[in-house]
C-alpha cells in the first residue's frame, strides 16, 4: 500500500495502525477483528477529540476513540437515534393526522407532547411499540446526506415539516446534514447509530395528555433505570407550555423568524414580563404567610440565577410591606482544611458537609426569637472567614431568604419546623426546542451561563469552566436534584431568546480551544448547536434580568 493511499491513526485501548485513506470506521473495526462487548456496543466514536458518526471516512492521521453507550457520549448518540426511531413509528401509524413533538426530559426519559390530539389510548401506544420494535427487528439504516439548504427546505416544506424547514431557513451554511429513516426526516445535530437495530433497549408509555420515551441510562446501558416520581416538575414544564402558546415561540426556528422580521422587543419584553409577573405571585403567596412561615429558602443547581431572583423578590416583597434579610449560604462554608474532599482529592464544595450547619442552626433559631447575629463573610481566595461580619436582626414583621444550592434540603434547616419555612426551586428549564424532533438540556444552558459569567466575572477562560463542569454536575446530581420535589414552588429562570444574546459572548471563547485539547469535545459541541440561533444584542436585554447575571450590565449590585 502506497503511503499516500493510507493514514495512521491511534485507536486508544487498541495500539496504531495504518489504514486505507477514506475507510469508514465502520469498516475499520471489521477489518482489524475488534471484538466489542456485547452490553456496551459501540455506536459512535471520537477522532482527534470530534464526535463523529461510524460512517466517518477516515482521510488524515489522528486519534480515535471509540464511544460504546457506557459512555454519556455515546449514550447521546443512542437516544438522538432512538428518538428519529419513535418519530418514525408515530409518522407511520398517524401520517399527517397528528405531530410528534419532543418537550424536555422527564422521569429519566423524555416527555412527548402530541400536536392536534388531545390523548391517546393504551392500544394506539401498542401500535406504535410494535412498530417500533418492528423497526429494530429489520435494522433499517440510517440514511445520511449532505444537501444544498434550497434542497433541504423543499425536502421538508414537501413533508409539511415546517419546525425543521424554519430551523435551517436562516442559516449561513449553504448546505446541512440530514439523517432519514425511512420517510422521516430531521435536521443533523450529531452522529446517528448506523441501523435501527442498535436500539433494542426502550419502553414507551402514556403521561396524559403525551407519552413518555425511557431509555438506558450510562451507568447501565442493558436495562432500563428505575423512573422517579417528578410532578411538580412536570406541572412547572406545562406551565411554561403555556408560556410558548403565548409568545408563539416553541422551536428556535420560530424564534430566528421573530429576529429577522424585527419582532424581538416584543418578544422580550412579553418574556421578562412573565418573568416578573411569576416572582410577584410567589412574593404575594409569602406576604400571606409571613406571620408564619419567616424562613424563606432558595434553591436550584449552578448557573440558575438565584441571585439576581432573590433580589427581584426582594423588590415584590417590599412592594408588598415586607422587608426581608438575605442571606446567602457562601458565606456558612467551613475554613478550607476542615471542607471535605472528593474521591479525587479534589474539596468538595458541593457537599452539604462543606458548610457550617450547626451555625446555620444556631443562627437561624437565633433569628426567630428576635435575636441579633453576626453573619460571617467568606472569603474564597483565602478559604478563611473575613474579620467583619453583617449584623442582622429581624422584627416579628420581616422574614428571611437563605439562597444557596443546599437550601431545600432538609438536613439544612432541620431544627426548624416544616410550618414555619417556605421553599423555592429555581432553575433554567428549557421551554424551547431547536425543533419537534430536538430537545435543548437544561444542563447545556446553564453551562453556556456559567461559561459566560465565569469569563465576565471570574477571569476563567471557558476550558477551565468546561473542565470543571463534570463535577459541578456531578454534585447536582448527588446534592440538589433528588430534593426538588420537596419545593413549594419552582420557577422557571430560563428566557426564550438568552441563547440567542449568549451566542455572541461565547463563540470567541470557544473557539479559543483547539483540537488536541480534552474539552475540545464539549467546545465543538456547543458551537454545534448554537449555529442554529441567530444573534441577538444584548443591547435588548433589560437591566433587571436574570440573564445580566451573567452577560454583565445588571441594574443590581451583586
Amino acid at each position: 500500500m502506497e503511503k499516500t493511499d493510507s493514514v495512521n491513526i491511534e485507536i486508544r485501548g487498541y495500539g496504531k495502525f495504518s489504514v486505507k485513506k477514506g475507510q469508514s470506521i465502520l469498516s475499520i473495526i471489521k477489518s482489524l477483528n475488534i471484538k466489542e462487548d456485547e452490553k456496551f456496543p459501540i455506536v459512535g466514536a471520537l477522532f482527534n477529540n470530534r464526535i463523529i458518526g461510524l460512517e466517518y471516512l477516515i482521510k488524515r492521521n489522528g486519534r480515535l476513540d471509540f464511544l460504546t453507550t457506557e459512555t454519556e457520549d455515546g449514550m447521546e448518540i443512542y437516544r438522538r437515534s432512538l428518538v428519529l426511531l419513535f418519530h418514525t413509528a408515530f409518522n407511520k401509524v398517524f401520517g399527517k393526522k397528528y405531530k410528534l413533538k419532543i418537550e424536555h426530559s422527564l422521569s429519566r426519559g423524555y416527555y412527548f407532547s402530541i400536536v392536534g390530539c388531545e390523548g391517546l389510548d393504551e392500544s394506539e401506544l401498542k401500535r406504535i411499540e410494535d412498530v417500533m420494535k418492528e423497526l429494530v427487528y429489520s435494522r433499517k439504516p440510517f440514511v445520511k446526506q449532505e444537501l444544498e439548504i434550497e434542497d433541504a427546505l423543499d425536502l421538508f416544506e414537501a413533508k409539511e415539516a415546517w419546525d425543521r424547514y424554519w430551523l435551517i431557513r436562516y442559516q449561513d451554511n449553504p448546505r446541512v446534514t440530514i439523517y432519514t429513516l425511512e420517510d422521516c426526516s430531521i435536521v443533523g445535530q450529531g452522529p446517528l447509530v448506523p441501523n435501527t437495530g442498535y436500539l433494542k433497549i426502550f419502553s414507551i408509555k402514556l403521561k396524559p395528555p403525551g407519552i413518555l420515551l425511557n431509555f438506558p441510562l450510562p451507568q447501565s446501558p442493558m436495562e432500563l433505570p428505575e423512573p422517579i416520581k417528578q410532578e411538580k416538575l412536570f406541572q412547572i414544564y406545562s406551565e411554561h407550555r403555556e408560556w410558548t402558546r403565548i409568545l408563539d415561540i416553541d422551536s428556535v426556528g420560530k424564534l430566528n423568524r421573530a429576529i429577522i422580521k424585527g419582532n424581538i422587543d416584543n418578544l422580550i419584553w412579553v418574556s421578562e414580563g412573565l418573568h416578573e409577573k411569576k416572582i410577584a405571585q410567589i412574593a404575594d403567596i409569602i406576604t400571606k404567610n409571613a406571620r408564619s412561615k419567616r424562613i424563606i429558602l432558595l434553591a436550584g443547581p449552578s448557573s440558575s440565577g438565584k441571585t439576581t431572583f432573590a433580589k427581584r423578590l426582594t423588590i415584590q416583597l417590599l412592594a408588598n410591606g415586607i422587608k426581608p434579610e438575605v442571606i446567602s449560604l457562601d458565606n456558612y462554608y467551613l475554613p478550607r482544611d476542615k471542607i471535605p474532599r472528593d474521591k479525587n482529592g479534589k474539596l468538595d464544595l458541593e457537599s452539604l458537609d462543606a458548610l457550617n450547619i450547626e451555625l446555620i442552626h444556631r443562627h437561624l433559631k437565633m433569628l426567630l426569637e428576635g435575636k441579633q447575629i453576626e453573619v460571617p463573610k467568606y472569603d474564597f481566595k483565602t478559604g478563611k472567614i473575613k474579620d467583619n461580619p453583617r449584623v442582622i436582626k429581624i422584627e416579628r414583621d420581616q422574614i428571611v431568604i437563605i439562597e444557596g444550592i443546599h437550601g431545600i434540603n432538609e438536613k439544612l434547616t432541620s431544627n426548624i419546623s416544616k410550618d414555619k419555612k417556605y421553599k423555592i426551586y429555581i432553575s433554567a428549564l428549557t421551554q424551547l426546542n431547536l425543533d419537534y424532533v430536538h430537545r435543548i438540556p437544561t444542563s447545556t444552558v446553564r453551562l453556556i451561563r456559567r461559561i459566560v459569567r465565569d469569563n465576565q466575572f471570574r477571569n476563567y477562560s471557558a476550558r477551565q469552566t468546561i473542565e470543571q463542569w463534570p463535577n459541578v454536575r456531578a454534585g447536582e446530581e448527588k446534592h440538589i436534584f433528588p430534593f426538588q420535589e420537596e419545593a413549594d414552588i419552582m420557577f422557571n429562570s430560563s428566557l426564550v431568546y438568552e441563547l440567542a444574546v449568549l451566542r455572541g459572548f461565547i463563540e470567541p471563547l470557544l473557539k479559543d480551544i483547539e483540537d488536541h485539547e480534552p474539552v475540545y469535545t464539549e467546545a465543538k459541541k456547543l458551537l454545534h448547536f448554537l449555529s442554529n440561533f441567530l444573534y441577538i444584542s444584548p443591547d435588548y436585554v433589560p437591566l433587571t434580568s436574570i440573564l445580566r447575571e451573567f452577560i454583565g450590565g445588571s441594574g443590581f449590585r451583586y
